[in-house]
């Protein structure tokens, strides 16, 4: 096992774009670590002070999107079919970071009608207390974890860094903190995989647009690679776990549709892995599991279907087998 560095840099990070055709800027191999950096929206050029005026120049200089993603990264022997688990060993945030609501019209936000002006606030981060302020005297705590992490998609040609799909990207999971793992489906050899957009801190359904959106300044993630033979079906789609919960994702165009999908996959899990029958999973779905809002702000819409491990009379997420 060896350990890589990745600056961010020119070389190693692009604005707004995910593409399979993108070179690694960086080969690992299975079981490996990266402690990677990533900047903030459009290339970190977001500074304290700044106004909205001068973000909206920075806005039209990236149209197909803010995030600056910072990869691919080659897993060696990566294969269409395979499962790329990213273990979050660590994560520092950067010292600023900022929320945004884009004015009318080009606002996204739940309740963009209502604010048709859009707003832009700035933070200073404190990363030893992990806390910020937004209202007066009350502490804001802080949960730093990476809204994208994503392999490189099965379409050829550029997309759009905002709406997330089968591959993860713009997944706004805050559950992705530091003792989680993300598993990821393999659509190209070598998973090209890519991390950015920094959250500081972020609630579920992200409603007015944004997080608190930061840089990196460490990212320390595992990669292990899972054979596509030793890997059920079920699996084979975005999924997450911490060390006291499963969590099923669902993504769609439509909120409702993405609900339905991630109780599925969570149902789908349930019988599947752990052998439970069809509608005891069902009721097991709809008595311990939280089914929640990921993030309906990036047209693409997410949601997760969380449950305890311990309702499955577990300890911890099981280790990753043909047969679970």
């Amino acid at each position: 096992m060896a350990v890589h560095q990745l600056p961010a840099n020119q070389s190693t990070v692009r604005v707004g774009v995910i593409d399979a055709a993108h070179r690694p800027v960086l080969a690992v191999a299975d079981g490996d670590e990266v402690v990677m950096q990533t900047w903030s929206h459009w290339g970190g050029q977001v500074i304290p002070g700044m106004g909205m005026a001068e973000l909206l120049t920075l806005r039209e200089q990236a149209p197909s999107g803010p995030h600056s993603i910072t990869g691919p990264i080659e897993v060696a022997g990566a294969a269409p079919g395979d499962v790329l688990q990213v273990d979050v060993l660590d994560l520092v945030p950067g010292e600023w970071g900022f929320n945004l609501a884009l004015p009318s019209p080009l606002g996204r936000g739940v309740l963009a009608e209502e604010f048709p002006h859009g707003s832009l606030r700035h933070f200073r981060l404190d990363r030893e207390a992990l806390t910020t302020e937004l209202l007066a005297g009350i502490p804001l705590p802080l949960t730093p974890f990476l809204g994208i992490m994503g392999v490189a998609p099965p379409d050829d040609g550029p997309h759009s860094s905002v709406p997330p799909g089968p591959f993860g990207g713009n997944l706004d999971l805050r559950d992705l903190v530091v003792g989680s793992s993300l598993f990821l489906p393999v659509f190209r050899p070598g998973a090209g995989f890519y991390a950015g957009d920094g959250h500081a801190a972020q609630g579920d359904g992200e409603v007015n647009q944004t997080a608190i959106e930061t840089s990196m300044d460490r990212a320390h993630l595992r990669f292990v690679l899972h054979a596509a033979a030793d890997v059920p079906a079920v699996l084979r789609m975005p999924w997450a776990q911490t060390a006291t919960h499963l969590v099923a994702l669902g993504l769609d165009e439509d909120l409702d549709v993405a609900v339905r999908n991630a109780v599925e996959a969570l149902v789908r899990q349930l019988t599947e892995r752990f052998s439970i029958a069809g509608d005891d999973a069902y009721a097991l779905a709809s008595l311990a599991a939280d089914v929640e809002v990921t993030q309906a702000v990036n047209r693409v819409k997410g949601a997760h279907a969380r449950l305890a491990w311990s309702h499955l009379g577990l300890d911890g997420p099981p280790v990753l087998t043909a047969a679970n």
